[in-house]
């Protein structure tokens, strides 16, 4: 499928269109903040400074998950998290080592591998049915650059992936973040901002999902290279949910800061852009979301705030019970966890 901007809908969606339920969870340790989080359909893992904390779905502390440092057991500042539900094991990539560490829930050192990674400097990963799935963050100015590596779980490249099709010339050139918010099931979508095809990746293999039209406000390397993409789509995430495909965008001029959800509907092959969603049902400042996954059959959406945003937000609304969610806000507290549930 083509998925080509002049064919969008344009439509002003309101939070009563995707979810029917929202959950506050501010974690209760210090050391939450600046977190990074991975879930479980019991528990998460939130990674902080201080190393891999477990918390229960209502935010509280229940254990560490070993710990930062440069002996046995111990894993690096810089490192990412995934889970194994069966076997109840939590994985740490330790990055600039290219380490594999495993521990039980309660935090037990249980083993080390070294990794045959292409690059070391991963972005993201996960653990799907007895392989590491690992994505690479894709920079302006790189050509040919890995998108992806699998591994099983002693760390033997099994396969990976390149995108042969991305070249730039030599120079310097404006880098875009993006962002990887979960997987559907057993896939996960693989994506730049400069390539055109969206893939969706398991162990069956990979296979293309959809592909951008040749419309003005696609990212192409010939558009950095002539510094001419003030007014690109920049993605912040691509993710797929049971129901349809969500894109958050918006063009790279600063000026212009107004996130674009484009939502992809699978069974009426309806494409919808709205500039931004209103939150009729809980008075958000903003859905800006940071994690996708499913619980219980269940999909949520979840994003973080600070504590005084959403105070700002919830104190100055006409609605008492918007005013009211304040109450179970600590102000001084750790950044909030805001969990969206998406409508079935």
């Amino acid at each position: 499928m083509v998925w080509d901007y002049n064919d969008f809908i344009s439509k002003s969606l309101k939070m009563s269109d995707i979810a029917d339920e929202m959950t506050i969870i501010q974690p209760d340790s210090i050391d939450y903040k600046g977190a990074g989080v991975v879930h479980a359909s019991s528990f998460f893992l939130a990674g902080t400074e201080q190393g891999v904390l477990r918390y229960d779905n209502e935010g509280h502390f229940m254990n560490r998950i070993g710990s930062i440092g440069q002996g046995p057991g111990e894993y690096r500042k810089f490192y990412e998290m995934a889970i194994n539900e069966t076997d109840q094991v939590v994985y740490v990539y330790s990055i600039d080592t290219s380490k594999l560490l495993s521990y039980s829930y309660g935090g037990t050192f249980l083993s080390e591998h070294s990794l045959q990674l292409p690059e070391e400097y991963i972005w993201k990963f996960y653990y799907l049915k007895g392989r590491f799935y690992f994505y690479y963050k894709v920079y302006a100015g790189e050509s040919q650059p890995y998108i992806y590596a699998i591994t099983d779980t002693v760390g033997n490249l099994l396969s990976s992936k390149r995108d042969e099709s991305l070249h730039f010339a030599q120079g310097n050139y404006y880098g875009f973040s993006s962002t990887h918010l979960g997987c559907l099931g057993d896939t996960m979508l693989v994506w730049n901002q400069y390539s055109d095809t969206i893939y969706r990746v398991s162990e069956k293999g990979e296979e293309p999902v959809a592909m951008w039209g040749k419309w003005n406000k696609r990212l192409t390397p010939a558009k950095m290279e002539d510094n001419e993409f003030s007014q690109c789509m920049v993605i912040y995430t691509v993710v797929e949910t049971v129901h349809y495909f969500l894109c958050i965008w918006r063009p790279f001029d600063f000026k212009d800061i107004q996130w674009n959800y484009c939502f992809y509907d699978k069974s009426s092959g309806k494409l919808v852009n709205s500039e931004g969603i209103v939150d009729d049902l809980w008075g958000l400042p903003l859905l800006f979301p940071y994690y996708y996954y499913r619980v219980d059959g269940r999909e949520y959406l979840e994003a973080v705030f600070q504590p005084h945003k959403l105070l700002d937000a919830w104190l100055a609304s006409d609605n008492p019970k918007i005013r009211k969610q304040a109450e179970s806000i600590d102000e001084e507290g750790n950044n909030v966890l805001i969990r969206i549930r998406l409508k079935k």
